[in-house]
């Protein structure tokens, strides 16, 4: 896998900032109520973006991540609308577990703490 340039990690930040904004402003579906983007990636081929999101009410992660691909024709357009002159891949939401695996690791070390 080639590794990513300055100009595309500047323009994953872009898009990850773009996305945040649209979620905040355009999104009423309660399902995805505090709803974090964690990272933007590319795909190996670099025809998609791994949109990698959590939420720490994890109750219904399912309903979270269905509420997301139905709001992702919206999210491409408002992209392509922001950065004309880019191309714009397609979006793929996933659900980032690295943050439930560090929650984890946090309390095995507070339990190393107690006497």
């Amino acid at each position: 896998m080639r590794a990513t340039t300055a100009n595309q990690r500047r323009l994953h930040a872009d898009i990850q900032r773009l996305l945040a904004t649209l979620m905040l402003r355009d999104i009423s579906d309660p399902r995805l109520q505090g709803v974090s983007i964690t990272r933007v990636e590319p795909s190996k081929g670099h025809h998609t973006l791994n949109v990698w999101v959590h939420r720490f009410n994890e109750e219904d992660v399912k309903g979270c991540m269905a509420g997301l691909e139905r709001m992702k024709p919206h999210f491409e357009h408002e992209l392509r609308r922001a950065m004309p002159r880019c191309r714009i891949p397609a979006i793929h939401f996933a659900w980032d577990k690295a943050f439930d695996d560090s929650g984890r690791v946090l309390q095995l070390l507070k339990d190393l703490e107690r006497p």
